[in-house]
């Protein structure tokens, strides 16, 4: 059965171009530098999308950091 947060990434992975996640990344690692500088636009996304889904089910705001933080979650897609 799967867990909320395989759902979450998920309803991410529908809602996102998972070509322009692994080029950010790309590009995140060649300059050693946080996603959250390379593509903060796309960090807000999927933050958003995230909570969408809490909402969406009755979860509590934040629910997902449980799992880790964004840069552990972005890895998960």
């Amino acid at each position: 059965m799967k867990t909320h947060l395989d759902k979450a990434l998920d309803y991410v992975r529908k809602n996102i171009d998972i070509d322009y996640v692994k080029g950010c990344i790309t590009t995140a690692m060649q300059m050693r530098m946080p996603l959250g500088c390379v593509a903060p636009l796309l960090v807000d996304n999927i933050y958003d999308l995230l909570e969408e889904y809490g909402q969406d089910n009755d979860l509590p705001e934040g629910w997902w950091l449980e799992y880790g933080d964004i840069d552990d979650i972005v890895e998960q897609l």
